[in-house]
């Protein structure tokens, strides 16, 4: 009887159960590398829910199909057959990004953190519809002297603010390699005024709002982005390395703004225009802060920084950083209100309490990594205990001086009544020293 020679290990039974793990593992290792959408971490969205939802438009699968966002579905489409009509042949250029999209299909479903519930076909017929309206909205936005009075976007005074709003949500976002695909397709028909590079036409509508300068250089300068909350992440980065990362015992000032004003630090806006928003420094008892523009997005934009952070893997904590640094430094409106003093602060929001609470709570349920602001602490805390800086001392006893004159005018001189309280308080003052001086002279003749 001929025995059976045993099966080869291509033919084991293992093979078979094993194979779609090892598939599932390669699309697993394939999509860890290239994840860069994620959703909100429960923590984070309960302390402000309002800051990561979109309120008029969704981007992207994840709120895709949402019944109070599906107004603005038409507008969409109707951003797209306006962007195809930018081309000689409509029909053909659709075709021709229909095609480029359904190619990226496949990589832009890796770069969502969580899976996707749509189909191939479903899924790059959103791409391009997103990605055409946001390019179509960019380009009437840098274009304006074609927009159409009758454009229901531009000619809201709410729209803008609350696009620039949904468009920089973590949750809210197409992968940029998208756009900026769409973007070059569309350039050679486009004006020439345009930017070359699509970074520079993205960080240009949200301009205004956000206090972005000099955007075409920086937008230029920006290699790579993975979405466009990706690109304002990129955009606020110092320009040059921040303090090295260090331990806890440096993160953060050790006294608020005024504490430090009293002690002889002075708070100055930083006068370069080619500062970013986390370039602050020290130097001869003097901490530089490029000014903060506080408005109706800035509590969200700062929010979705901090999260996109908080979820990337190998992500630098430079936005986390600077939030608890400006948290360390505002503890009541007072400091608010000497920051906004200095031009640090632009508060659109109206009163300094509506500010406060803004900042205060910005870190909540944040998990810091590295301090990038440590070696400036360092100084700032050292600068504060040393006494031989006599620099510190004079400016401590002219913010003290500054303090007391001030509470002199509240107390005394803020209406015609206590001016008057005040002034007949020293004429009686005067008299009764008078009388004392001349009643004791009189027992003490020559």
């Amino acid at each position: 009887m001929r025995q059976e020679s045993p099966p080869t290990p291509s033919e084991t039974p293992t093979s078979d159960w094993m194979h779609p793990i090892k598939v599932k593992l390669g699309i697993l290792r394939e999509r860890s590398m290239n994840l860069s959408i994620y959703k909100v971490p429960n923590k984070l969205r309960h302390v402000n829910e309002e800051a990561y939802s979109p309120r008029i438009v969704s981007i992207g699968p994840f709120h895709q199909g949402k019944r109070d966002l599906l107004a603005m579905e038409e507008h969409k489409w109707r951003n797209m057959l306006s962007l195809v009509h930018r081309t000689p042949n409509p029909e053909k250029s659709l075709d021709e990004c229909g095609k480029s999209i359904i190619e990226l299909e496949e990589k832009a479903r890796g770069c969502y953190a969580e899976n996707i519930k749509f189909n191939k076909k479903e899924l790059a017929e959103m791409l391009l519809v997103d990605g055409c309206f946001i390019l179509e909205l960019f380009l009437r936005r840098s274009l304006r002297d074609f927009v159409d009075k009758s454009d229901p976007i531009f000619n809201n005074a709410w729209m803008v603010p609350t696009l620039q709003h949904d468009l920089a949500l973590l949750e809210n976002q197409i992968p940029f390699f998208v756009l900026q695909n769409l973007y070059e397709f569309i350039l050679p028909f486009a004006p020439k005024t345009l930017p070359r590079l699509f970074t520079a036409l993205a960080l240009s509508f949200f301009h205004a709002d956000l206090s972005l300068n000099q955007v075409t250089s920086r937008g230029e300068s920006i290699q790579s982005s993975r979405h466009l909350l990706d690109l304002l992440h990129n955009f606020y980065l110092p320009t040059s390395p921040v303090n090295d990362p260090k331990g806890k015992e440096n993160w953060g000032f050790r006294h608020c703004a005024t504490k430090l004003l009293e002690a002889g630090i002075q708070f100055e806006k930083s006068s370069t225009v080619e500062d970013r928003l986390l370039d602050v420094r020290f130097s001869n008892g003097v901490i530089n802060i490029p000014p903060l523009s506080v408005g109706t997005t800035t509590e969200s934009l700062l929010r979705n920084l901090i999260a996109l952070e908080q979820c990337s893997f190998g992500s630098s904590h430079h936005i986390t950083s600077y939030a608890i640094l400006i948290n360390g430094l505002i503890h009541s409106s007072a400091d608010i209100e000497l920051l906004q003093r200095k031009g640090i602060i632009i508060n659109n929001l109206g009163r300094g309490e509506e500010v406060l609470p803004l900042i205060n709570s910005i870190c909540k349920e944040v998990v810091l990594k590295d301090f990038y602001f440590s070696k400036l602490c360092e100084k700032v805390n050292a600068y504060h205990k040393s006494w031989w800086q006599w620099r510190r001392h004079k400016a401590s006893w002219k913010a003290r001086w500054h303090r007391y004159v001030a509470a002199l005018r509240r107390d005394y001189f803020s209406n015609p009544w206590r001016i008057i309280s005040f002034v007949a308080a020293v004429l009686l003052l005067l008299l009764t020293g008078l009388q004392t001086f001349y009643t004791v002279r009189a027992y003490y003749p020559r």
